[in-house]
């Protein structure tokens, strides 16, 4: 048997296939939990086309409908699970009830021209757009996802595939397809060997996006506070420094505030840590529905908050202040007022320290004069 007989090809990806399957299946095990789905999905998919590639390369041994038929349906299943699996990654559901019912449609048309009315450019036709619609799908999901090398590199494996599938389909119009995937001949190995390739690469993909993801999760964990969903002190911070240096080279205004829960011990004490982290996550949640995009809220200890406001003078400042301080909690046995420090930025000289301190003070102020109020330093 010749390495360019499409059979050959077709049975070291089926063996390629099945590796980048155990490849996909084990690394999903070290990933968070609310990943697995999505991987487990995806790792299942080049086990599809794994077994779907094994019944082609028993072609004219074993029956059509087992060789054409079945395979082509688990190559298109394999297909949609793929498509399934990035949306479950990167948003934890997925829409595939219309695929799954289009291919299903397909396969007694796919059946009646294997079996009733061999045709091979029909079926080729008929799969062959549907996979072109499936990787096109796939590919406009993923323009809308943050991008990234691994985004890249999947949805260029995808559109050389697509382009390949195009061709493919435009050879049945020319007379050029022939009259089975076996045939020998240059055509038929481009077009197997391209499928071949296509596994590999859409896998590698799949395992970069897996990586990126992951590593964003760290990101994500090392920065934000696991209880409130706020920046971590030092992350908060950080960005404090930055938005000093962005004022000290364009001149913008800079505001910060510093906030407290009013009478937060009592709530602990007298309710329980448990209330009192619930009480800490509401108000967490309620100021940032309350703050503008470019603000970033920073847990800087305990029930103490940090408001950064970039490009926000003194009285732009006061009016976010208040609108936090008036934020109503989601349930009535989750209020608590809150007192507020703030500061603006005196000018390009000051420092971080120095508004820290005078936001501070700003808040022993508030505090002194009664709570639930908004003082400025």
């Amino acid at each position: 048997m010749s390495v360019l007989d499409p059979r050959s090809i077709i049975t070291l990806s089926a063996l390629m296939g099945l590796v980048m399957a155990m490849v996909l299946f084990f690394v999903r095990r070290s990933y968070p939990r609310k990943l697995q789905g999505g991987l487990r999905l995806l790792a299942a998919s080049p086990l599809a086309w794994f077994t779907a590639a094994g019944l082609y390369g028993l072609r004219d041994v074993a029956p059509d409908w087992l060789t054409v038929v079945l395979a082509n349906l688990i190559l298109l299943l394999g297909t949609l699970l793929f498509s399934v699996g990035l949306q479950h990654f990167f948003q934890g559901w997925a829409r595939w009830r219309l695929w799954a019912g289009l291919i299903l449609a397909s396969t007694p048309v796919v059946a009646w021209f294997t079996l009733v009315e061999p045709n091979y450019g029909v079926r080729l036709l008929v799969v062959n757009g549907l996979l072109c619609g499936l990787f096109l799908q796939q590919i406009r999901y993923l323009m809308q996802q943050p991008t990234s090398f691994g985004l890249r590199f999947t949805m260029v494996a995808m559109g050389a595939q697509t382009s390949v599938l195009v061709l493919r389909m435009v050879s049945v119009a020319a007379g050029l397809a022939g009259h089975s995937m076996m045939e020998p001949g240059l055509l038929q190995v481009v077009y197997v060997s391209s499928n071949a390739m296509s596994v590999q690469m859409l896998t590698i993909g799949a395992v970069l996006l897996a990586t990126e993801r992951l590593r964003r999760e760290f990101e994500h964990v090392a920065s934000h506070d696991s209880l409130t969903e706020a920046l971590t002190r030092r992350a908060v911070l950080e960005l404090a420094e930055n938005e000093l240096a962005r004022l000290q080279r364009y001149g913008e205004p800079l505001s910060l505030m510093m906030l407290d829960l009013d009478h937060f011990k009592d709530i602990n004490d007298l309710q329980g840590h448990q209330q009192g982290d619930a009480v800490l996550v509401d108000f967490a949640n309620r100021t940032r529905a309350v703050l503008r995009r470019p603000d970033q809220l920073g847990r800087y200890g305990g029930e103490e908050f940090l408001v950064l406001l970039p490009a926000t003078d003194a009285r732009a400042a006061r009016v976010v202040a208040e609108r936090v301080r008036l934020a109503p909690p989601s349930r009535p046995e989750l209020a608590c007022t809150v007192s507020v420090g703030l500061t603006t930025a005196l000018g390009p000289d000051d420092s971080l320290d120095a508004m820290l301190s005078r936001a501070d003070q700003a808040l022993y102020l508030a505090k002194r004069e009664g709570r639930n109020r908004v003082c400025e330093a």
